[in-house]
C-alpha cells in the first residue's frame, strides 16, 4: 500500500499540474500570451504544448501504453527543463525557474516509484 501511495501521490500531483498548464495552454488567456512573447515563442507554440501536454498526461495515466509511457516521461523531461531555462536566459528571476522544476521533480518521481506493472521489460 505504502509503495502505490509513493507513487500516486506525486503522479496525481504532476498530473493535475500539467493538466491545468495545458489547458490554460490551449486557452492562451492574456498573460500568458504576455509571457510567451517575453520568452521570444510564438503564441502558436502554446497552443501546440496544450495538446502535447495532454496528450502526454492522458498517457501517463492510462494502463498499459509502456513504451509510451517513456516518451511522456521524456518529453515532459526536455519541455520543463527547456522552460526553466527560458526563464533563466530571458532575465527572469532565478524563482520563475523554480515552477516548471518542481514539476518535473513530480514527474521524474512519479517515473521512478512506478510500479513493475508500468514499466518496461528490461
Amino acid at each position: 500500500m505504502k509503495s502505490k501511495l509513493a507513487f500516486w501521490v506525486p503522479t496525481a500531483l504532476f498530473a493535475l499540474a500539467m493538466t491545468g498548464s495545458g489547458i490554460m495552454s490551449l486557452m492562451t488567456p492574456p498573460e500568458l500570451a504576455e509571457a510567451y512573447t517575453h520568452i521570444g515563442f510564438p503564441i502558436w507554440f502554446a497552443k501546440y504544448l496544450g495538446v502535447w501536454k495532454l496528450a502526454g498526461v492522458a498517457v501517463v495515466l492510462a494502463p498499459g501504453l509502456l513504451r509510451l509511457k517513456e516518451w511522456a516521461h521524456a518529453g515532459f523531461t526536455i519541455s520543463l527543463t527547456s522552460a526553466a531555462v527560458a526563464h533563466v536566459v530571458t532575465g527572469d528571476p532565478v524563482g520563475m525557474a523554480a515552477a516548471p522544476l518542481v514539476i518535473l521533480a513530480l514527474s521524474l518521481t512519479s517515473w521512478a516509484l512506478r510500479p513493475e506493472g508500468r514499466k518496461l521489460a528490461a
